[in-house]
Protein backbone atom coordinates (compact mmCIF):
# COMPACT_ATOMS: atom_id res chain seq x y z
CA UNK A 1 0.00 0.00 0.00
CA UNK A 2 3.04 1.72 0.75
CA UNK A 3 4.55 2.08 -2.85
CA UNK A 4 1.05 3.01 -4.57
CA UNK A 5 0.77 5.93 -2.39
CA UNK A 6 4.57 6.83 -2.82
CA UNK A 7 4.32 6.78 -6.62
CA UNK A 8 0.75 8.66 -6.22
CA UNK A 9 2.83 11.28 -4.37
CA UNK A 10 5.49 11.28 -7.18
CA UNK A 11 2.84 11.90 -9.87
CA UNK A 12 1.48 14.74 -7.84
CA UNK A 13 4.85 16.56 -7.16
CA UNK A 14 5.89 16.23 -11.29
CA UNK A 15 2.22 17.73 -12.04
CA UNK A 16 3.19 20.42 -9.67
CA UNK A 17 6.30 21.62 -11.52
CA UNK A 18 5.90 23.84 -14.69
CA UNK A 19 8.85 24.81 -16.93
CA UNK A 20 9.03 28.05 -18.09
CA UNK A 21 7.17 29.28 -21.08
CA UNK A 22 8.91 29.14 -24.58
CA UNK A 23 9.33 32.42 -25.72
CA UNK A 24 9.57 33.46 -29.86
CA UNK A 25 11.09 35.86 -31.96
CA UNK A 26 11.34 36.56 -35.31
CA UNK A 27 14.38 38.90 -37.07
CA UNK A 28 13.35 41.77 -38.45
CA UNK A 29 14.52 44.40 -41.02
CA UNK A 30 15.97 47.89 -39.88
CA UNK A 31 17.54 49.10 -43.22
CA UNK A 32 16.46 52.61 -43.73
CA UNK A 33 14.47 53.40 -46.65
CA UNK A 34 16.68 54.76 -49.58
CA UNK A 35 15.76 58.44 -51.16
CA UNK A 36 16.89 57.15 -54.49
CA UNK A 37 15.09 54.30 -56.71
CA UNK A 38 15.72 51.59 -58.91
CA UNK A 39 12.10 50.88 -59.42
CA UNK A 40 13.03 48.49 -62.75
CA UNK A 41 15.64 46.72 -60.64
CA UNK A 42 14.56 42.84 -60.32
CA UNK A 43 17.17 41.19 -57.30
CA UNK A 44 16.96 38.13 -56.58
CA UNK A 45 18.12 36.91 -52.93
CA UNK A 46 18.66 33.76 -52.65
CA UNK A 47 19.67 30.46 -51.66
CA UNK A 48 21.16 31.53 -48.16
CA UNK A 49 22.83 28.71 -46.11
CA UNK A 50 23.22 28.73 -43.20
CA UNK A 51 26.03 26.77 -40.61
CA UNK A 52 24.68 23.45 -39.66
CA UNK A 53 24.74 24.86 -35.77
CA UNK A 54 22.44 27.51 -36.48
CA UNK A 55 19.58 25.82 -38.76
CA UNK A 56 17.47 24.98 -35.60
CA UNK A 57 14.69 26.25 -33.59
CA UNK A 58 16.38 27.27 -30.68
CA UNK A 59 18.39 30.65 -30.46
CA UNK A 60 22.32 29.63 -30.10
CA UNK A 61 24.26 31.66 -27.89
CA UNK A 62 28.19 30.90 -27.45
CA UNK A 63 29.59 30.28 -24.81
CA UNK A 64 33.53 30.07 -25.45
CA UNK A 65 34.78 29.76 -29.23
CA UNK A 66 34.05 26.31 -29.07
CA UNK A 67 31.05 26.00 -26.70
CA UNK A 68 27.58 26.71 -27.97
CA UNK A 69 24.50 26.78 -26.02
CA UNK A 70 20.83 26.05 -27.21
CA UNK A 71 18.21 27.69 -25.42
CA UNK A 72 14.94 25.36 -25.57
CA UNK A 73 12.80 27.94 -24.03
CA UNK A 74 13.61 31.10 -25.95
CA UNK A 75 13.10 29.76 -29.86
CA UNK A 76 12.91 31.44 -33.59
CA UNK A 77 9.10 31.24 -34.85
CA UNK A 78 9.54 29.75 -38.00
CA UNK A 79 11.70 28.53 -39.95
CA UNK A 80 15.18 30.35 -39.13
CA UNK A 81 16.67 30.21 -42.51
CA UNK A 82 13.78 31.79 -44.33
CA UNK A 83 13.22 34.70 -41.51
CA UNK A 84 16.82 35.54 -42.20
CA UNK A 85 16.56 35.49 -45.72
CA UNK A 86 12.66 37.36 -45.98
CA UNK A 87 14.77 40.12 -43.85
CA UNK A 88 17.75 40.34 -45.75
CA UNK A 89 15.52 40.57 -49.02
CA UNK A 90 13.47 43.60 -47.08
CA UNK A 91 16.47 45.52 -45.76
CA UNK A 92 17.85 45.55 -50.03
CA UNK A 93 14.51 46.43 -51.05
CA UNK A 94 15.30 49.70 -48.82
CA UNK A 95 18.49 50.13 -49.29
CA UNK A 96 17.82 50.22 -52.85
CA UNK A 97 14.81 51.79 -52.99
CA UNK A 98 13.24 49.02 -55.15
CA UNK A 99 10.40 46.95 -55.42
CA UNK A 100 11.64 44.02 -57.69
CA UNK A 101 13.61 42.40 -54.66
CA UNK A 102 12.50 39.27 -53.91
CA UNK A 103 13.07 36.41 -51.57
CA UNK A 104 14.30 32.68 -52.55
CA UNK A 105 12.46 30.63 -54.00
CA UNK A 106 11.01 32.70 -57.10
CA UNK A 107 8.83 31.73 -60.17
CA UNK A 108 11.76 30.32 -62.58
CA UNK A 109 10.26 31.90 -65.49
CA UNK A 110 11.63 35.51 -63.24
CA UNK A 111 14.14 37.15 -66.00
CA UNK A 112 16.41 38.64 -63.04
CA UNK A 113 19.24 41.13 -63.16
CA UNK A 114 21.04 40.10 -60.23
CA UNK A 115 20.80 37.31 -57.45
CA UNK A 116 22.67 36.89 -54.19
CA UNK A 117 23.76 33.99 -52.67
CA UNK A 118 24.74 34.20 -48.86
CA UNK A 119 26.56 31.76 -46.60
CA UNK A 120 26.24 32.59 -43.22
CA UNK A 121 29.06 30.65 -41.26
CA UNK A 122 28.71 32.52 -38.11
CA UNK A 123 25.89 34.52 -36.76
CA UNK A 124 25.17 34.14 -32.52
CA UNK A 125 25.98 36.52 -29.78
CA UNK A 126 29.07 35.90 -27.82
CA UNK A 127 29.24 36.10 -23.50
CA UNK A 128 30.01 39.52 -23.75
CA UNK A 129 27.05 40.72 -25.45
CA UNK A 130 28.71 41.10 -29.06
CA UNK A 131 26.54 39.52 -32.07
CA UNK A 132 29.26 38.42 -34.88
CA UNK A 133 27.46 37.98 -38.20
CA UNK A 134 30.36 36.36 -40.31
CA UNK A 135 29.32 35.64 -44.25
CA UNK A 136 30.52 34.75 -47.60
CA UNK A 137 28.07 36.79 -50.60
CA UNK A 138 28.32 36.15 -54.49
CA UNK A 139 26.99 39.08 -56.21
CA UNK A 140 25.62 37.15 -59.89
CA UNK A 141 24.81 39.16 -62.99
CA UNK A 142 22.14 36.37 -64.47
CA UNK A 143 22.40 34.02 -66.54
CA UNK A 144 25.60 33.50 -63.46
CA UNK A 145 28.08 35.76 -64.52
CA UNK A 146 30.12 36.17 -60.59
CA UNK A 147 30.23 39.99 -60.18
CA UNK A 148 31.48 39.93 -57.07
CA UNK A 149 32.24 37.15 -54.32
CA UNK A 150 33.17 38.52 -50.68
CA UNK A 151 33.54 38.15 -46.92
CA UNK A 152 31.57 40.03 -44.71
CA UNK A 153 32.26 40.38 -41.05
CA UNK A 154 30.11 42.60 -38.95
CA UNK A 155 30.09 43.18 -35.30
CA UNK A 156 26.79 44.60 -32.95
CA UNK A 157 27.17 44.74 -29.62
CA UNK A 158 23.98 43.84 -27.73
CA UNK A 159 22.15 46.20 -25.62
CA UNK A 160 22.54 43.88 -22.67
CA UNK A 161 22.61 39.92 -22.24
CA UNK A 162 18.80 39.45 -22.75
CA UNK A 163 17.21 37.19 -25.95
CA UNK A 164 15.61 39.95 -27.19
CA UNK A 165 18.76 41.96 -27.11
CA UNK A 166 20.15 39.53 -29.03
CA UNK A 167 17.76 39.47 -31.57
CA UNK A 168 17.66 43.20 -32.18
CA UNK A 169 21.74 43.32 -32.70
CA UNK A 170 21.13 40.42 -35.13
CA UNK A 171 19.00 42.29 -37.33
CA UNK A 172 20.76 45.03 -37.17
CA UNK A 173 23.75 43.16 -37.72
CA UNK A 174 22.00 41.81 -41.34
CA UNK A 175 20.66 45.97 -42.18
CA UNK A 176 25.15 46.44 -42.32
CA UNK A 177 25.37 43.25 -44.36
CA UNK A 178 22.00 44.53 -46.81
CA UNK A 179 24.05 47.80 -46.61
CA UNK A 180 27.51 46.02 -48.16
CA UNK A 181 25.51 44.10 -50.53
CA UNK A 182 23.32 47.00 -51.78
CA UNK A 183 26.13 49.07 -52.63
CA UNK A 184 27.83 46.19 -54.50
CA UNK A 185 24.58 45.90 -56.40
CA UNK A 186 24.41 49.96 -56.78
CA UNK A 187 28.03 50.00 -58.53
CA UNK A 188 27.29 47.12 -60.73
CA UNK A 189 24.23 49.48 -62.43
CA UNK A 190 26.43 52.33 -62.33
CA UNK A 191 29.01 50.34 -64.45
Amino acid sequence: MKIPLLILVLLLGGCAYQSPPARFFVLSPQAEVSPTAHSDLLLGVGPVNLADYLDRNQIVRRDTEVRLRMDEFNRWAGDHGKNITAVLAENLARSLGADGVLAYPWASSLDLDYQVVVDIKRFDAGPDNLVVLEAQWQLLREPRQLLRLQRSHIEIRAADNSHEAQVEAQSQALAELGKAIAAAVQAAESS
